[in-house]
């Protein structure tokens, strides 16, 4: 039976570090989304979190550090300009994706030359990485491909008895995965949008951007053309829209009962009747682009735990944060790319 600690437990926090010292698969909150963690130096924990995901062994990891690792205990070659954003940006939601040291298991790249590390900023996270004094392999919580797990709920609904521990952290702050940045090359890449804006990462450097690689020479995770699905069909729309899909979406037959779950802004939820579509269940409607990535995932948990059969989403803009979400709810619907053109973006 799975175990269950809490986050501001000190023999909870060491409880699971020892499970990890055992091969053991611990989930643990961070600012973005719970992960799945185990011992980035086992081959052989390594292999039960691919089976335990589903997910395809080339298909790399994530590995998360505490505040004080060494990133030249697992990269080499670190480009100047990766430092600089390890320095702005850590602890928090970056994953830098940097030429792998030798000795780095190939189990965990997915046979890759290179290797995703990332410091994260929460408080839960820093306190196990700290107390098992090693790299933590950690991809997101939840069968391959599904919707991300945002408490230790989503967690133990997920993935149950299947794995050892779940250290309980509370809701994650910010709600969708870490930006990841190819390193590997002469400029940074985005590879993936998440925590880190953009806009943010040229303010910082001071220079142009690409923002996904055309090739995909660089693997990375959740940059697949369908990932963060929920059962439910996801449909994306605009506020001007809104009435137009819900009803290319009603169902003649349904006798008022709900099917469709709605997912948008406040603001462009003010020229919606509910009364008028007894069919449509108001899964969130978040105040700010912030909040949307919050409760994202947990709204397409919901939609699911409804049973119900498509989710309308109505996307935020698309700058800052909101890459991020577009980007999620584009690929839950298998329509990968949204706004990730290959581009140099220019000061």
């Amino acid at each position: 039976m799975i175990e269950q600690g809490d986050g501001d437990n000190d023999l909870d926090i060491e409880r699971a570090a020892s499970l990890l010292r055992s091969d053991a698969l611990v989930a643990f909150p961070t600012e973005t989304v719970y992960g799945l963690g185990c011992n980035a130096r086992s081959t052989t924990a390594i292999s039960r979190l691919y089976a335990v995901k589903s997910r395809p062994t080339n298909h790399p990891v994530i590995v998360h550090l505490a505040l004080d690792a060494p990133i030249d205990e697992w990269a080499v070659r670190v480009p100047d300009w990766a430092n600089v954003l390890a320095q702005s940006f850590w602890p928090g939601p970056l994953t830098l994706v940097l030429p792998k040291r030798p000795d780095v298991l190939d189990a965990l790249t997915g046979g890759h030359p290179s290797i995703g590390l990332r410091v994260p900023a929460q408080k839960v996270a820093q306190a196990l990485l700290k107390s098992f004094g090693d790299g933590v392999a950690a991809p997101s919580a939840n069968r391959f491909g599904r919707v991300s797990p945002t408490s230790a709920s989503a967690v133990v609904a997920e993935l149950g008895d299947e794995i050892d521990f779940v250290l309980d952290g509370g809701a994650c702050s910010l709600g969708v995965e870490s930006t990841i940045v190819d390193c590997t090359k002469v400029s940074p890449t985005i590879l993936r949008p998440g925590g880190v804006t953009r806009e943010e990462i040229i303010s910082v450097l001071g220079s142009a951007v690409l923002v996904k690689n055309a090739d995909g020479s660089t693997p990375a995770p959740g940059t697949l053309s369908t990932h963060y699905s929920p059962q439910a069909r996801v449909v994306l729309t605009t506020a001007n829209e809104l009435s137009n899909s819900i009803n290319s979406e009603s169902r003649p037959d349904s006798k008022g009962k709900t099917h469709i779950g709605l997912l948008a802004l406040a603001d462009d939820l003010k020229y919606f009747d509910q009364t008028n579509s007894p069919e449509v269940m108001i899964l969130n409607s978040p105040i700010n682009v912030k909040q949307y990535a919050r409760v994202l995932y947990e709204s397409l948990r919901t939609a699911d735990i409804n049973n119900l059969a498509v989710v309308i989403a109505v996307l935020p803009p698309s700058s800052g944060l909101g890459e991020a979400v577009c980007d999620r709810l584009t690929r839950a619907t298998g329509r990968a790319n949204f706004g990730l053109k290959s581009e140099k973006i220019i000061l």
